[in-house]
């Protein structure tokens, strides 16, 4: 009875209105008026100043919401390792993912995930790298997966797959018709870049340092997707990862150059938050994404 006493109190700490609150829990205002007043008799504490329809905590509601939320965590997590008990891979994982895994992998992994355990619920954000690290250390989402390089005491790191970085031009631009180009070839090239805190900007620009390139010019645009018709319509040249232009070299919209003497890669990524409970749910997720089976198929659709 106390933790969903401590559910009401929390939602009508968030919502600041009773009736609002009442609405998301589907019961009465009266309801929720009783609950609350059965909290405030039990701490023998005022938690709430009611005022022009709106509420707000007082200290002691402050510091009993702290604590409120700590406990129905705590609970959730109780629910979750109990079920796992019974071996039951079930439940809701949040999954986070860099641009170019997000666009370009993870639909692939989460379709094939959700037919062997249907009863799994996922959700799926994605952002640049950056976003991604923040997001798991916080612990909003229980699985990262990035490109760019990450590192924290709290966080477990493990490669699932190896990318390949692909120079590319479009078709009418001079480097086209070459077998090979060198970093002196690239000198007077305008590169397309992506963002700081993308995982595809990092990865270009330790290309460029390995071919001892400074570009002539660069321009920077958010997405993946920009920089390939920003390419096609002949404005530079840019590093993208092989799986995101399968479509533009099947179709002759754009070109890949080939290095000489350097090939450039890079891992993808899990990323763990080690101080957060995980799911068998979540567990399997993780096991399924570096199985030798995943990481062939996801290499022969590269």
């Amino acid at each position: 009875m106390l933790d969903h006493q401590l559910r009401v109190f929390v939602t009508v700490a968030e919502k600041k209105n009773f009736s609002r609150a009442a609405e998301v829990l589907n019961l009465t205002q009266p309801a929720i008026s009783q609950h609350i007043h059965a909290l405030e008799e039990h701490y023998r504490a005022r938690l709430f100043d009611r005022s022009n329809k709106k509420v707000e905590l007082t200290q002691a509601g402050a510091i009993l919401y702290s604590y409120a939320k700590k406990i129905l965590n705590l609970h959730q997590e109780a629910e979750r390792a109990v079920t796992d008990l019974v071996e039951l891979v079930t439940g809701k994982i949040a999954v986070g993912a860099s641009m170019t895994i997000g666009e370009y992998v993870l639909p692939r992994l989460l379709g094939a995930f959700a037919q062997k355990y249907p009863d799994v619920e996922l959700a799926m954000t994605t952002g640049n790298t950056a976003m991604v690290f923040e997001q798991t250390l916080e612990g909003s989402i229980d699985i990262g997966l990035v490109e760019g390089p990450v590192e924290h005491a709290h966080l477990q790191v493990e490669p699932f797959l190896i990318d390949e970085m692909v120079l590319i031009v479009s078709p009418g631009h001079p480097l086209a018709g070459k077998s090979q180009v060198t970093g002196e070839d690239l000198e007077p090239c305008t590169f397309i870049l992506r963002e700081e805190g993308s995982g595809t900007r990092v990865a270009a620009e330790n290309a460029l340092r390995q071919l001892e390139v400074t570009p002539a010019r660069t321009i920077v645009m958010g997405s993946t997707q920009a920089i390939k018709q920003a390419v096609e319509a002949g404005l530079g040249i840019s590093f993208l990862s092989r799986l995101t232009i399968r479509k533009e070299l099947a179709l002759g919209t754009i070109k890949p150059v080939r290095l000489k003497d350097i090939n450039i890669t890079r891992e993808f990524k899990i990323i763990r938050n080690r101080t957060k409970f995980h799911s068998r749910a979540c567990d399997e997720f993780a096991r399924f994404i570096t199985a030798e089976e995943t990481i062939a198929t996801l290499q022969a659709r590269a």
